[in-house]
């Protein structure tokens, strides 16, 4: 991503607008609990705001690159009942007879998200088993019965979502990976928020809005062919999640388990980025990205295992 940075001295009008419109609604946010922010607080998220602000006003729009597409497991798989086998791997642009099987194309990338489909699996069984317990405190409850629910069906809807992508890499099908992920990022972001911070309600009140901001997001990016706001989504939850994990107390314990998950997910992203040289040093065995989708499934599954 900071490759394809590109910086601006003048901002545009609707730049311009787009940050008042953010900044008045944070001064808003500021004001209606201001009782329950301390000092220190306040000063931080008028810090955050400012360098978002900045983010907009003096950062280019950021295209999707088309190279993103081109990974480096270009595998097939030949799933057949008529091979000795359950099936064999086929050189690259292979076409099959009819009726000779179906080819699964893209094999590590596309085979891997099992790992994250069970990830998002575990995560509501132990939930839906979990649901008898009674006399939970309020914010305890929502993030038992909407938030995690809503953080574990979007990372099953994730493993299809990659899945359908991996299948034919193009920005059509990436939409449908993306669009779920942000609703991954933001619901486990406001259980972090509603865990951690002593202003009770903050993750309950901003869920919605961030919601409809995640999807936005992927929504903008292809109509406008501008990653800035999505790469906002993404990543600046991480940073505050890692800054909750260091400088705040957990209410209901699970601190090892969300540092493992934000490792885990750490590690995806470093894997994702160094896709051709992990194929090459795992002699063409597993592709970065096969590695970041595992990663990923065991970052779910350690957010899981809170529940245990």
């Amino acid at each position: 991503m900071a490759s394809v940075l590109q910086f601006r001295r003048q901002p545009t009008e609707s730049a311009k607008i787009g940050v008042v419109l953010f900044s008045t609604y944070a001064l808003y946010l500021i004001y209606k609990y201001d009782h329950q922010f301390s000092v220190t607080t306040s000063i931080l998220i008028l810090l955050v705001v400012a360098l978002i602000s900045a983010f907009f006003l003096f950062v280019a729009p950021i295209s999707q690159p088309q190279a993103y597409h081109n990974f480096s497991d270009k595998r097939q798989f030949l799933c057949s009942c008529h091979a000795a086998t359950v099936g064999f791997f086929l050189p690259p642009g292979t076409e099959m007879r009819r009726n000779s099987g179906f080819i699964i194309p893209h094999f590590g990338d596309v085979i891997s998200n099992i790992i994250i489909f069970v990830g998002g699996v575990f995560g509501l069984v132990l939930l839906h088993f979990d649901s008898t317990e009674v006399g939970l405190e309020p914010a305890r409850e929502w993030q038992l019965h909407v938030c995690l629910p809503v953080f574990f069906s979007s990372t099953v809807a994730i493993s299809a979502g990659s899945t359908y992508y991996h299948w034919n890499p193009n920005d059509s099908s990436l939409v449908w990976d993306r669009l779920p992920m942000t609703l991954a990022f933001v619901s486990i972001f406001c259980f972090m928020l509603e865990e951690y911070l002593p202003t009770m309600g903050i993750g309950q009140s901003l869920m919605p809005y961030l919601l409809m901001l995640g999807m936005c997001s992927v929504l903008y990016w292809r109509w406008m062919d501008d990653l800035r706001l999505y790469a906002l989504v993404q990543f600046l939850p991480l940073i505050v999640i890692a800054a909750l994990l260091v400088c705040c107390q957990s209410r209901h314990g699970g601190t090892i388990q969300q540092a493992s998950a934000l490792v885990c997910y750490g590690l995806a992203k470093a894997s994702e980025e160094r896709d051709y040289e992990i194929f090459s040093w795992t002699n063409k065995r597993i592709s970065g990205h096969s590695l970041k989708h595992v990663l990923a499934g065991l970052a779910s599954i350690s957010i899981a295992s809170m529940l245990l």
